[in-house]
């Protein structure tokens, strides 16, 4: 059951475009299926902007491959939702292989739009107000271009859970070289190829604390990552040093493998634990520094 005042059964990309533009609706995809882009839009999508206004989108496994976005992005709303403060994917809606091509003030794959704030006169806090994604799969590759402005977002305004990603973000030109992924992640895994971005910002998220994820922030323009949220029990692998980070606060350490650990100045109640790259990948170490990791007695 949806418990929203509509449900769809998309079976086709027109459809599935329509049904998540509709309020208060539950869209329902197929169970398992595939759509290749190349047999429904084979020229990809050019100057369009996706409103996702829907209050759910329950992927059941379907893959959507070879998706082609160019000056064009996912903008998520709420525009007339009166049942649902959070858009939720939910089952596996996963978009594989995508090609973005985008240039400033396109900064972004999926642009977050401020929900509902009340339901009933109750008013919704600001955290449960976001875009909460959980067991989807996102790849492709990411080419943007700006002359000023915001760094590039991936994933602005979702929160994301039990979902992975996998990226090669190349930045063409521009005067911020800066990446951001999203809100906050749990239970994910990052893989994030860069070229031409010289910055990762807030890896573990924007508002909220990443927990329990793998982040893999590698390339050869690389010089700086910068965590400012907290995260919990989190393996950061970067071919850059942390330039900045967070103070601690309750909960498991989290890691930070860097090609230099002397590089890395942590504050005296730092949450963080700066290693080397052999050191994070054994568990006996990692468990040993008080990582949640189990390892045979």
């Amino acid at each position: 059951m949806s418990f929203c005042q509509y449900d769809a059964y998309p079976t086709t990309w027109a459809e599935f475009v329509e049904a998540i533009a509709t309020p208060e609706t539950a869209v329902h995809l197929p169970e398992n299926a595939v759509w290749d882009m190349n047999d429904f839009v084979p020229e990809g999508i050019s100057n369009t902007v996706i409103n996702i206004m829907c209050d759910r989108i329950f992927g059941n496994g379907t893959e959507i491959k070879n998706l082609k976005l160019t000056e064009s992005y996912f903008k998520l709303l709420s525009e007339g939702s009166t049942s649902n403060a959070r858009l939720e994917f939910w089952d596996s809606l996963h978009l594989t292989n995508m090609v973005i091509e985008n240039t400033y003030p396109k900064y972004y794959v999926f642009m977050g739009g401020s929900r509902v704030s009340s339901i009933d006169g109750q008013t919704i806090p600001t955290a449960d107000r976001h875009v909460v994604c959980q067991g989807s799969m996102f790849s492709g590759l990411i080419s943007y271009s700006n002359s000023s402005g915001s760094p590039f977002q991936v994933f602005g305004g979702m929160r994301m859970s039990q979902s992975s990603c996998n990226f090669e973000a190349i930045l063409g030109s521009g005067g911020n070289k800066t990446l951001t992924l999203g809100y906050a992640q749990e239970y994910c895994n990052f893989k994030i190829a860069l070229r031409g971005f010289s910055k990762v910002d807030n890896p573990g998220g924007q508002t909220r604390d990443a927990q329990y994820s793998w982040f893999d922030f590698y390339g050869d323009d690389l010089t700086d990552i910068s965590i400012t949220r907290l995260a919990h029990a989190c393996i950061f692998r970067c071919s850059a040093p942390i330039t900045t980070v967070v103070k601690a606060a309750a909960g498991y350490p989290s890691i930070v493998s860097v090609p230099d650990p002397l590089t890395v100045v942590l504050p005296e109640d730092s949450n963080l634990i700066v290693c080397t790259d052999a050191q994070c990948r054994d568990a006996n170490w990692l468990h040993d520094a008080g990582f949640p990791i189990a390892v045979d007695p």
